[in-house]
């Protein structure tokens, strides 16, 4: 609750410098946005109308709160189309374009779905392709074990580093074991309280993008972990701990922000896994989470969805491309069910895996 005061506090601060419109699609409550997405569209509309009041002659004598819907109606798409071309310019990346071009077309969106406009301008204005790789970077199952052993004992850390690491070692060891046995967002692990949590069961609840509730379950080894981290907080002498307040915190007993979850997770990665660890983030744990799950659920698509909270298979499809290696494995598999061979599919998706086929 903290945390959704504070983005909405941001957000006005914007709100009462962008014109009247941008208002009420950023604080409208019957949106599904998540108020951290909110407060960087408010950060992408500020600079959207600021190129306009630089560039554009109907705005050039303008301050943006002068400005008004009449005026948005003058805006074209080859005023979108100029001012992400002034990005491409400028060396910036394809997601940053694509992320600057999403957030205006969510506006207009939201102006054409309220009748304030008539048309959608950004439908027309450049499109921004963004050159995906086939390979998604993750943590294989022995760089994951790897990587939790180095964060457990430090000892990969630099000599400073490790000045540190005892007082925060349990902390961030769950923080990563959590991540990685649930597939669950940043912003989500973010937002969970210690009553959330359901250690009967093994289950949390996170709050998902958009504001959808969903229980998440996690392995018994994980239930030991955060039990353990739990009882060393209120061990330490000194320590401020509340039964209803964050899971992961800082010294203070704040709640540790999405950025510093994201150093802490660099930091040990870098120096568990060299060559690969300065691409790794906490959106990589998901990866990793994705792959290991998908393969040893048999590749159970329909399951691997509903863990990572989609609303759609399509999306899914980085994971569901079969590896070469897994397609040679399984290339006896329809010719043996048509020849009445007694060997089953889940022998097949077993040596998969990496595991030996039994003979008769």
């Amino acid at each position: 609750m903290q945390e959704k005061q504070n983005l909405t506090s941001k957000i006005i601060k914007y709100c009462n410098q962008l014109p009247d419109p941008c208002s009420s699609f950023l604080l409208e409550t019957g949106t599904e946005m998540a108020y951290s997405t909110r407060l960087e569209y408010a950060k992408e509309l500020t600079a959207f109308f600021d190129y306009l009041i630089s560039y554009s002659p109907d705005f050039c004598e303008k301050e943006k709160r002068q400005i008004t819907i009449a005026d948005i109606r003058l805006i074209t798409s080859q005023d979108i189309s100029r001012y992400l071309t002034i990005y491409k310019d400028k060396g910036k990346k394809e997601r940053t374009i694509a992320r600057k071009r999403a957030a205006l077309s969510r506006f207009f969106t939201y102006l054409t779905a309220n009748r304030q406009i008539e048309y959608n301008p950004v439908i027309a204005a450049v499109k921004v392709k963004i050159h995906k790789s086939d390979e998604i970077i993750h943590l294989n199952n022995k760089e994951q074990t790897k990587f939790l052993n180095d964060i457990k004992t430090g000892d990969t850390l630099t000599k400073n580093q490790q000045k540190y690491h005892e007082r925060y070692r349990m902390r961030d060891y769950t923080l990563v074991t959590l991540l990685l046995d649930t597939g669950m967002r940043v912003s989500e692990l973010h937002g969970i309280d210690i009553p959330d949590f359901d250690f009967e069961e093994c289950s949390v609840i996170i709050t998902r993008k958009g504001g959808n509730i969903q229980t998440l379950y996690f392995s018994d080894n994980t239930r030991d972990i955060i039990c353990d981290y739990i009882n060393e907080r209120t061990a330490i002498e000194g320590e401020y701990y509340d039964p209803n307040g964050p899971l992961f915190v800082t010294k203070k007993g704040s709640r540790l922000s999405i950025r510093a979850i994201e150093v802490l997770v660099k930091k040990y990665a870098i120096s568990s896994i060299p060559g690969k660890g300065q691409k790794i983030t906490p959106h990589k744990m998901r990866s990793s989470f994705a792959f290991s799950f998908y393969e040893q659920s048999n590749f159970n698509v329909l399951a691997l969805k509903r863990e990572l909270g989609h609303s759609s298979i399509q999306v899914l499809q980085s994971y569901v491309n079969a590896s070469d290696a897994t397609l040679q494995n399984m290339r006896n598999l329809v010719s043996d069910a048509r020849n009445g061979d007694d060997v089953g599919t889940n022998s097949y998706l077993t040596q998969a895996n990496g595991m030996k086929r039994k003979k008769k």
